[in-house]
């Protein structure tokens, strides 16, 4: 039991463990804890939350010029003001020397920005009240969290910090401004400079990407860079009678022109230097150079000294400027460097990145802002690598990453640091965004010791991460060359056959039956295709190869013509028959769709209420407002307008009301439910009912047994497809079967 003296001690080293001695306000570690108790408050009433890290300006500048004692001032006074601004619930830190955080409950950053403005203004109002006599300001970096959102205290500061580090640096710009004024406004003329000559050159040496040199004219004798002697095979860094080696690996048609500069410069007719000429490197090949130079004269006027620059151009490109990363033809010239050079390589790891759905933030925001996010994203990447790698901006928004000597488990562990990167909303400049990141990944020797296959195996697998839904990483395999190479080949392979009048290619059609009475309602065509090399394709293999190529537009047409000629024999038996056939959103985009379908319609003779035109349920919810127009410029004339594949898209039941089709098509999905699932009975039962209510009619796709048929006959669907009535089959099967 506590007597009163030592409770009293107790509180007061309670107070001491958990508040600054400086600034009386909470330290960093109860700080931390108060600040993770408000976000969970937060939280559960649905609060919003404002967070600042406050950096003090100049800090260092006040202990150097007036003393820490000064500095102490003025970091009390700060504080002090601070602490006077707090609300309810409100929060302020000292996370370290000169920094502060601050919280705000219940406060968008909006008001929160005021409040902040109101505690710089009174910094310089009272200043001198409070007896500092220099001014006094920081810089500071909002974050706004909302209730919903899942941050941790330390990914609240590092995100406050990055934001203070904007503004941080726009205050060091401009005092460095304001320096420079009084600097230029206090000099008269050059003032003495010292520094050490001797190790001039070597500074220079390691200060750029150029070739200095520097020659001594009445020699002859020059001196290069290491990197020179290395790119050019020069005799060593001092050469002895230099013109006399250079004239041996100009290009024969620029030497004339080198000989004469080089001259001029040691006549003395001339002390500047500026030309352009091809030298022959150690690898044989010929490199752009541009040599500029300034002549020195001794007392005498006798040349004396030449120094300048080489500039390689043919690496004058080599950065990225929008990301300030090596550009893709930098990441091509060190892929094939480590590839030639074998006895270091042991292995060369080669991760093609790009971000998914980019398009979508220039889209939202605007080019420039896409621009940044580039830049940012390449910074964010950069970061996660190890020191064995390296990114490079390729085209668009997609990086490649060579890793040098590294195996392909490190390779996954990369990509894993930068999925979880990017699995998150991004916040720039106060802006959200989401894009996550895609990749493919190949590697020398196991895959390929050619660079123009490994990348070509590298965008492969990233194809193959695109295709099976992004944010992933696929390793390269023969099996995916095996199906590239396949899909390549059956892409030349349908364009021979459609040049070959469609050879090969053919429709089948599959009935479409009266839900009740089981009598023949129409048919819909289904495009088949023989290929002369594989056999039978499937439709889900070859449609998308022809969507992809363009090549539907011919096919599809090809395809409308055959159903709607068919449709005229088949009215022949059954003057009511309704034909129903795929389109292509390309097809649409086509200016003379309407123009193709009126044609072949009038020419074969076939009334427009005859033809049913079938559209995914994505083509038809997107508010297009060309598709629907040409939609509805042909239901005018008849035409029934069909949603396909209804409930694995959009699935928008508020969209039936507005789509433009007649007819609302149920995936065939939902019949391997339908026996075991209530759920699914009651689903289908509820859209037919919706769309009955608004003029629309339903057809059950994929019922394939009697056990199937019997569930679904009484739920009052209009129009039943399937294998139960029939699979598709050719026109002359069809006709004997059905008619």
């Amino acid at each position: 039991m506590l007597d009163m003296r030592e409770s009293e001690e107790y509180k007061l080293l309670l107070e001491r463990a958990n508040y600054d001695d400086l600034t009386k306000v909470l330290n960093r570690r109860a700080g931390k804890e108060y600040l993770e108790g408000l976000l969970d408050k937060a939280k559960c009433e649905r609060k919003v939350l404002s967070v600042a890290l406050c950096d003090i300006n100049d800090l260092k500048y006040v202990n150097d010029k007036f003393g820490h004692r000064e500095g102490d001032h003025m970091l009390r006074y700060v504080a002090s003001l601070m602490t006077r601004q707090l609300r309810a619930y409100d929060l302020v830190f000292r996370l370290s020397g000169d920094e502060f955080v601050m919280a705000y409950y219940d406060e968008d950053q909006r008001n929160a920005e005021r409040r902040m403005a109101d505690i710089l203004d009174n910094l310089e109002a009272k200043r001198k009240e409070n007896g500092i006599f220099y001014d006094v300001s920081f810089s500071y970096g909002f974050v706004e969290i909302y209730p919903e959102e899942h941050y941790t205290v330390s990914d609240i500061i590092a995100k406050a910090d990055a934001k203070m580090y904007i503004q941080k640096r726009s205050y060091h710009i401009k005092r460095a401004k304001q320096k420079l004024k009084q600097h230029q406004d206090g000099i008269n003329g050059i003032q003495q400079f010292e520094y050490d000559k001797e190790h001039l050159f070597d500074a220079l040496l390691y200060s750029t990407d150029d070739y200095i040199f520097v020659g001594n004219m009445k020699t002859g004798t020059f001196r290069y860079p290491p990197a020179m002697v290395e790119e050019f095979g020069l005799p060593g860094q001092i050469v002895e009678n230099a013109a006399a080696f250079w004239g041996e690996i100009i290009h024969p048609h620029d030497e004339k022109g080198f000989l004469e500069s080089n001259q001029d410069i040691a006549d003395g007719r001339t002390e500047y230097h500026d030309i352009e000429y091809r030298a022959k490197n150690v690898r044989g090949e010929w490199i752009w150079l541009r040599c500029r130079g300034k002549m020195f004269r001794d007392e005498q006027g006798v040349p004396n000294m030449f120094a300048g620059m080489i500039t390689n151009l043919g690496r004058k490109d080599q950065i990225d400027h929008m990301t300030g990363l090596y550009n893709r033809f930098e990441f091509e010239g060190d892929a094939k460097k480590y590839l030639v050079d074998q006895e270091g390589t042991k292995e060369l790891g080669i991760m093609i990145l790009d971000m998914d759905s980019f398009r979508n933030i220039n889209d939202l925001y605007n080019r420039s802002f896409g621009d940044e996010i580039l830049r940012v994203t390449a910074q964010k990447i950069a970061a996660l690598l190890p020191y064995n790698a390296r990114v490079y901006r390729l085209d668009g928004d997609e990086f490649g990453v060579l890793i040098l000597n590294g195996n392909e488990d490190e390779a996954l562990e990369i990509f894993n640091r930068i999925q979880q990167k990017f699995q998150k909303q991004q916040d720039y400049n106060g802006r959200k965004y989401y894009c996550t990141i895609s990749g493919g990944y190949v590697s020398y020797p196991n895959d390929s010791d050619n660079y123009q296959e490994l990348l070509k195996f590298a965008n492969y697998s990233l194809e193959c991460s695109k295709a099976m839904g992004k944010n992933k990483i696929t390793v390269f395999s023969f099996e995916i060359l095996q199906r590239k190479e396949k899909k390549l080949k059956l892409t030349e392979l349908l364009r021979e056959s459609i040049e070959r009048e469609y050879a090969g290619f053919s429709v089948s059609y599959q009935p479409q039956v009266d839900s009740v009475t089981k009598e023949l309602y129409g048919a819909e065509a289904l495009a088949r295709w023989n290929c002369s090399v594989y056999g039978r394709v499937s439709p889900l293999e070859f449609i998308p190869i022809l969507e992809q190529s363009g090549m539907i537009i011919q096919v599809g047409k090809w395809i409308f013509e055959k159903a709607v000629r068919q449709c005229r024999e088949w009215r022949r038996l059954k003057s009511d028959f309704k034909m129903s056939i795929n389109l292509s959103y390309l097809q649409l985009l086509e200016e003379d769709f309407v123009s193709f379908v009126d044609e072949t319609m009038e020419s074969l003779g076939v009334p427009y209420e005859n033809i049913t035109l079938e559209l995914t349920e994505s083509y038809l919810i997107e508010q297009d407002g060309m598709v629907h127009d040409m939609m509805e410029c042909l239901q005018k004339k008849g035409i029934k307008v069909a949603m396909d594949d209804f409930g694995v898209g959009y699935s928008s039941l508020f969209e039936l009301k507005n789509t433009p089709a007649d007819i609302i098509k149920i995936d065939r999905a939902f019949v391997k439910g339908l026996t075991s699932d209530i759920f699914t009975g009651t689903f289908i039962r509820s859209i037919t009912e919706l769309c009955h209510n608004v003029g629309k009619r339903v057809c059950m796709e994929g019922v394939e047994t009697q056990e199937e048929y019997d569930i679904v006959k009484d739920i009052g669907l209009d129009l039943i497809q399937g294998f139960y009535f029939g699979e598709p089959i050719v026109p002359e099967m069809f006709e004997k079967r059905y008619f």
